[in-house]
């Protein structure tokens, strides 16, 4: 029996123009691929000069991934692809 160590994960940010696709480890934590998705579409989470705070969170269907150690083969299961949104917040600074 052959165990798949990879999961193409396909994420789709709505103001890039292609989406990021890589074939991640399946032991790969959410927080560690979101790491190198953000680094991807040339992202920096954290405050701006006008004082506002930008965020950025990976959603799955429509459940943002809130556990960063969950790993990308736990949030697969059973499949060999996953497909993810990546959605930006703005907080207004004070």
């Amino acid at each position: 029996m052959i165990v798949e160590t990879k999961v193409k994960v396909i994420v789709h940010y709505p103001q890039a123009a292609e989406p990021f696709k890589d074939d991640a480890d399946r032991n790969e934590t959410i927080g560690q691929f979101k790491v190198r998705v953000l680094k991807a579409f040339g992202l920096v989470e954290g405050p701006t000069p006008d004082g506002n705070v930008v965020t950025y969170t990976l959603y799955h269907h429509k459940d943002p991934l809130e556990n960063m150690n969950q790993t990308l083969g736990e949030l697969a299961g059973d499949h060999k692809e996953l497909t993810l949104k990546l959605a930006q917040q703005i907080t207004q600074g004070a």
